[in-house]
């Protein structure tokens, strides 16, 4: 529809093209309050104090060019940050600290043997070339991602940056707090 409305280029057509537009906007939003609000209350169902977060700043760029022409409307309109935004704020509000990840090697590192290359990696699949482990390659990201978490969890822990009771933490995301005393 998208594509018949611009080329047309008539006064309506752009109308409508602008209502279409406010539609996706407002249903992403929607998807994305949905998915942070779902992800922060299983943090706290679990009593996670940090939630990993991979860093995407200039994901558009840099996965683009692999991306198949029909399927780039789709990719470039998604709103990755909101949605990082989203879970932030609903995090602070829970006493939980979200944490950004390098998302580097992530799906190229072996989470047995630590083994880095890119040719453990083939498209969807996994498999380290040092000890032979399979999997998902975007499980094994996501796995590496919450090992990342787990050592800055544990970093935090250990300079008495946490906590056990949510309300005694008011953490700025930017910067652990100063403690006094």
């Amino acid at each position: 529809m998208r594509k018949r409305l611009q080329s047309k280029g008539t006064l309506s057509a752009k109308r409508m093209l602008k209502h279409i537009a406010g539609k996706e906007k407002r249903l992403m939003r929607d998807v994305n309050h949905t998915i942070s609000k779902e992800i922060v209350k299983f943090a706290v169902e679990k009593g996670v104090s940090v939630i990993g977060l991979e860093d995407l700043t200039g994901i558009r760029e840099t996965t683009l060019s692999n991306t198949p022409k029909k399927r780039r409307h789709n990719h470039s309109s998604w709103a990755f940050r909101q949605l990082q935004t989203f879970i932030e704020y609903k995090a602070r509000e829970a006493g939980i600290i979200t944490h950004y990840v390098d998302p580097s090697y992530t799906s190229q590192t072996c989470i047995r043997c630590n083994h880095i290359s890119k040719n453990n990696r083939n498209r969807l699949s996994f498999r380290c070339e040092k000890c032979g482990y399979e999997n998902n390659a975007d499980l094994i990201g996501a796995m590496n991602i919450e090992h990342k978490t787990r050592d800055y969890r544990y970093i935090l822990e250990s300079q008495g940056v946490l906590v056990s009771h949510p309300d005694e933490c008011l953490i700025d995301i930017q910067a652990p707090p100063v403690r006094e005393g």
